[in-house]
């Protein structure tokens, strides 16, 4: 009976926790975009700043709208004391361990400073900063609800909700929050996860029923005409990809070595893409209106050309320069750019016209591969287009994509950035909470200590009373000198021993993590090893490699217990 009532209060718990994730995220992702299509609508509305050319008028409200977007986004950082953005890499980075968890504060600045910046015209996307919303909302609800469920599954369905309620993709939502996320698949998370993801997309329907994001058409000529075109086109979807992903990074590295306030360099990025906007706004916000528009076949190939170069190149200047927002939409606009180019240049050479399709495959294969995320993106396609024929033709360009982009660039852009700041996730949890914990709680005050001054006598007879056979030697003031055996002690007999001390051991740090010690004591023979303070030189005390080794054993075995649960 206990157990079933356990059972049934833990069905109670994920019910409310998934149905209340899943309910904010449809709201939150929802009112996100509609917010952004009016803030555009007034600037594509907007007269401001018109100035005529002959018989043109051309007007700069773009300027002055991403003008007011970098200020706020500086008043936002300034004013809450936000020293970095957060988005996906921290959400996948806070699933990952529990030493550094999200910051909730930076989790809602970063989102207010994604909408500022999208509403204003930047070329950013929304999907990554409501992902890390719904990654921080998660481990915001954690904290009031007391339950088995750990922090990385709160935080999963966050993820899911965003995803579900952002593409109406409930499946997509679940495995992505597991594909990229959590990285790894357990009972006790998939039930909330679905339970929000399920949540997000059915009660964003019903609250709002008219917002469809994108309209893709279900005719498709047959699987035996799209796949070859398809296996030749991922090499060019990869290439595109590789592009975006290093321009971004190019980007940052070009900001970080310019030598101007950080707080001017959004308003570069504002007046460069501010003007750029004005004689090619496709590229301006979200994008939605023109990825359905390229899809449909509506744009000439010299309109595609440069709407892709000019969306790549603005979407990695707005978000290097500080105009932050999300890689995940620009990635979308510039896989169908790419894939309706090469859908119109395939008509040209006599090819059937399968350019829709192409498009779609190009969107699905150039998002799955800056997002890492290859199955969920064929799922998005899938639930979309309600279209079987769809998803396999899709699929075949992601794979492809993703096998080349992991081998030249990497797993996704997210794991790049995390790459960036020294951290692997490729290594697993183990290797995380491992670089993460530091050998000083694990130090041992069982050892022998004496002074350069003593005698070999003396000091034998300490420690063979002790059963030590390694001595360590300190000043008058703590500080550690050196270390003897009890070979040198001997030798050293009634004697000083100063001139016996090795004054050059292998010697831990207090602030050295257990993956470091246990590179140093690869090649380690002894009985223990001092660690010492590296700011001020005293001892810490011991550590034994068996006690090294356990402490190993013990991290390990929790990082497991997360995904065995």
């Amino acid at each position: 009976m206990n157990k079933v009532r356990d059972a049934l209060l833990e069905v109670v718990v994920i019910i409310f926790v998934g149905g209340l994730i899943g309910a904010v995220l449809a709201i939150v992702s929802n009112l996100f975009v509609m917010g952004v299509q009016w803030f555009g609508q007034q600037r594509d509305a907007s007269s401001l700043l018109s100035v005529s050319f002959g018989d043109t008028t051309v007007s700069f409200s773009s300027v002055l709208f991403l003008w007011a977007a970098a200020a706020v986004v500086v008043i936002l950082k300034t004013g809450l004391g936000v020293a970095r953005w957060a988005g996906p890499a921290d959400s996948m980075y806070a699933a990952h361990q529990i030493n550094e968890p999200l910051d909730i504060k930076t989790g809602l600045a970063s989102t207010l400073a994604a909408f500022a910046s999208a509403s204003g015209g930047a070329s950013v996307g929304q999907y990554g900063p409501i992902v890390h919303f719904g990654a921080t909302m998660g481990i915001w609800v954690k904290r009031f609800i007391s339950s088995r469920l750990s922090h990385e599954i709160y935080l999963g369905c966050g993820v899911a909700a965003a995803i579900s309620a952002g593409f109406n993709a409930p499946i997509a939502g679940v495995i992505f929050a597991h594909e990229a996320i959590l990285r790894h698949f357990s009972v006790r998370a998939i039930a909330p996860i679905t339970v929000a993801s399920v949540a997000a997309s059915a009660l964003g329907n019903r609250w709002f029923p008219h917002t469809t994001t994108f309209e893709i058409s279900t005719v498709l000529p047959p699987l035996a005409e799209v796949v070859p075109v398809l296996v030749m086109l991922a090499p060019a979807f990869a290439l595109v990809a590789i592009c975006f992903m290093a321009a971004l990074r190019y980007s940052a590295q070009s900001a970080a070595r310019i030598k101007t306030s950080p707080l001017l360099l959004p308003f570069i990025a504002a007046t460069i893409c501010g003007l750029v906007g004005v004689w090619i706004p496709q590229i301006l916000g979200l994008g939605i209106s023109s990825i359905n528009n390229m899809i449909a076949g509506e744009f000439a190939l010299s309109l595609l050309l440069t709407v892709l170069i000019a969306k790549l190149l603005m979407t990695a200047l707005c978000i290097g320069f500080g105009l932050f927002g999300g890689v995940f939409s620009p990635s979308l606009f510039i896989g169908v750019a790419a894939g309706a180019l090469a859908g119109q240049l395939l008509v040209m050479f006599g090819f059937a016209d399968i350019a829709s399709i192409v498009s779609v495959a190009g969107m699905a294969a150039v998002s799955s591969a800056v997002i890492g995320a290859p199955v969920s993106a064929v799922l998005i396609i899938l639930e979309l287009t309600q279209s079987y024929e769809y998803a396999v033709a899709a699929m075949i360009a992601v794979m492809v994509c993703n096998l080349l982009t992991n081998r030249v660039f990497g797993n996704s852009f997210f794991d790049r950035q995390l790459l960036d700041r020294g951290i692997d996730l490729l290594k697993g949890r183990e290797a995380i909470a491992l670089n993460q914990q530091t050998v000083g709680p694990f130090v041992s005050q069982d050892y022998v200590r004496a002074e350069a001054s003593a005698s070999g006598t003396e000091l034998h007879r300490e420690m063979r009373s002790r059963g030590h056979t390694e001595a360590y030697i300190i000043d008058g003031g703590g500080t550690f000198t050196g270390k003897v055996s009890i070979y040198e002690v001997i030798e050293a007999a009634d004697s000083s021993i100063n001139d016996f001390i090795d004054t050059r051991p292998m010697t831990l740090y207090g602030h050295d993590s257990l993956a470091e010690a246990m590179a140093k004591v690869s090649s380690f023979v002894g009985e223990s090893l001092p660690v010492v303070d590296a700011e001020t030189g005293k001892l810490l005390g011991s550590l034994a490699e068996g006690a090294l080794f356990q402490a190993v054993i013990d991290v390990q075995d929790q990082a497991r217990s997360l995904e065995r649960s």
